[in-house]
């Protein structure tokens, strides 16, 4: 048994403040950490903006997704933010880039909520790589949204974002090596 001396109890107590403070700063960084790694001027969306019911069965409530987008090997990030001023939402991906390191890339925005309320208006998840029936590119004129056998198909090497209003229209963004960028095609209206 070791006796209790006051350089003792001056080395527990320094101890036990500095891994008070270790643990602060770790749980400080956790929480904020988060918001300083985003695009300028966007954040995380609060609990009460994804609180939709239709998002319950999605442990990140549909607003982030991680998997490999452009097949390189590293995980990338897909993430729905809101703006911090105006209510506005967007789709961001955090892609890996061998030469320059992560960047964020904007895949589509909706400048204000259509609905009046501060609420995230749209969803996403991913989708496994494998053979994906759309009816049609975002720049195409015209759009077949007949049954899937009928429809083009495309056969994705690299798993992509689904990107879609719950219970309502949805579309799928993909990386094309050949273009160097994501792709937009859309699944159903």
């Amino acid at each position: 048994m070791s006796a209790t001396t006051p350089s003792n109890m001056r080395a527990a107590r320094c101890g036990l403040l500095a891994m008070l403070l270790f643990l602060c700063t770790t749980s400080a960084a956790r929480t904020s950490g988060g918001d300083a790694d985003l695009p300028a001027g966007w954040r995380l969306p609060t609990d009460k903006e994804s609180s939709d019911p239709a998002r319950e069965d999605s442990r990140s409530r549909y607003t982030e997704v991680r998997a490999d987008f452009n097949g390189d090997g590293v995980e990338d990030l897909g993430r729905m933010l809101k703006t911090r001023t105006g209510g506005g939402e967007a789709l961001w991906v955090r892609l890996s880039q061998a030469r320059q390191g992560p960047a964020w890339i904007k895949l589509d925005e909706i400048p204000r909520s259509e609905r009046g309320s501060a609420d995230l208006i749209m969803a996403i998840d991913t989708v496994k790589p494998g053979l994906i029936a759309y009816a049609c590119f975002d720049t195409a004129p015209d759009c077949n949204f007949g049954a899937d056998a009928q429809r083009p198909k495309l056969r994705l090497a690299d798993a992509s974002l689904l990107y879609f209003r719950p219970e309502s229209a949805a579309s799928l963004f993909f990386w094309s090596n050949k273009h160097r960028k994501f792709m937009r095609v859309w699944l159903s209206d």
